[in-house]
């Protein structure tokens, strides 16, 4: 076993002494293969060093946000810490919304952003000095009505992306 603890600080401060069984728990959980059975919430980042298996449905937080003005000064804000879907109305064929810096996200960050109005366009902007690659920096892409735009923090510089192919009728 890899960890020795036999303290730890309590909420107020005070050390508390651990037991054989706390002692036992933790390096349990460090062995990995830790099964989640009932609601889990993380509510701070999470790494796994190794697959991430589901086995039901995979729920994605939502955000909700208007398109506004027409460039990344005035644009509708997608949240870095909101949802990994972003619901998008009042696009308009000039509206925007703008991706959060990517000094603000890790590596890897993705948003699922959708256009959700059946005849209008949207613009996308990264944040200030960042680019949604190909475009240049401070460049808008556009995403098509009624569709979904897939955009990851690739580095310190651009986010890629893509749209997905709207479903047929």
């Amino acid at each position: 076993m890899a960890n020795s603890i036999k303290k730890v600080t309590n909420v107020n401060g005070a050390p508390m002494n651990l037991g054989q069984i706390e002692q036992a728990a933790i390096r349990g959980v460090e062995q990995g293969a830790n099964a989640f059975s009932a609601a889990n919430v993380f509510s701070a980042l999470n790494t796994f060093s190794s697959n991430l298996a589901i086995d039901g449905a995979l729920e994605l937080g939502i955000q909700a946000v208007t398109a506004a003005g027409s460039d990344q000064s005035d644009g509708g804000a997608i949240s870095a810490t909101g949802g990994v879907f972003v619901n998008v109305t009042a696009a308009d064929n000039t509206k925007c919304v703008v991706l959060p810096l990517l000094s603000a996200v890790n590596l890897g960050h993705t948003f699922l952003i959708y256009n959700n109005l059946a005849n209008k366009t949207l613009e996308v902007f990264g944040g200030v000095g960042d680019n949604i690659a190909p475009a240049g920096d401070n460049t808008a892409v556009t995403i098509a009505a009624d569709t979904i735009m897939i955009c990851v923090a690739l580095d310190a510089t651009q986010w890629v992306g893509g749209e997905i192919p709207v479903i047929g009728a």
